[in-house]
């Protein structure tokens, strides 16, 4: 077989190595530099993440720092937020009371002022899920002061207009006791709730 080669004499490959290999000689300085270079900018990528890293910190701590100083004053909003929401509960129940139609508490009141035997008065009424509780105190120079409790609850039960809502009313305590040397004796009354629902 006859091989033809066009390539000159000058430009063939003197059989070392192969024809398409190519050999690049750079100089040793060159090298050096480019790894210096390499190693500089590994050195500066982690100074650059520590001083991240060392703001990042600083930041956390700063704002743990504010946190803790705002944090009492956080309990105390939050305390007024469950007492605000409290009141809210009480304000729409008393709300609930006063705009129904089907109970009229004005009235009701009446019937108990007008119930009220001599010597007899209300300490305090209290109104709840249960019911309307009536406390008072009764005095009298015949010592019948619980003869006196008895008129004033069957009064209330005759009044139709006070009973509407309430399933029954009855004594809860009775007790007698002195106030200044004067017999004077306390009582619980309870109305339990019948038709009044309070949310």
């Amino acid at each position: 077989m006859i091989g033809i080669n066009l390539i000159p004499m000058a430009m063939r490959n003197n059989g070392k190595g192969d024809a398409g290999s190519l050999t690049i000689n750079l100089p040793k300085e060159l090298l050096i530099g480019v790894g210096v270079g390499l190693v500089l900018l590994i050195v500066l990528t982690h100074l650059l993440l520590g001083a991240v890293w060392l703001t990042g910190m600083g930041r956390l701590s700063s704002t743990k720092a504010a946190w803790q100083k705002v944090l009492p004053d956080r309990i105390k909003l939050d305390a007024v937020n469950k007492e605000t929401g409290d009141l809210k509960k009480k304000f729409n129940m008393l709300a609930d009371m006063t705009t129904r139609k089907s109970v009229l508490w004005a009235p009701k009141f009446n019937a108990i002022s007008d119930a009220l035997p001599k010597g007899l008065w209300i300490r305090r009424m209290t109104l709840d899920k249960a019911g309307l509780t009536i406390e008072g105190g009764v005095v009298s120079k015949s010592q019948n002061e619980i003869n006196n409790v008895g008129m004033f609850i069957a009064a209330l039960k005759q009044n139709d207009y006070f009973m509407k809502g309430f399933s029954s009313l009855e004594v809860n305590s009775i007790q007698r006791g002195k106030n200044n040397s004067v017999e004077v004796t306390d009582f619980t009354v309870m109305a339990k709730s019948n038709e009044i629902r309070l949310k």
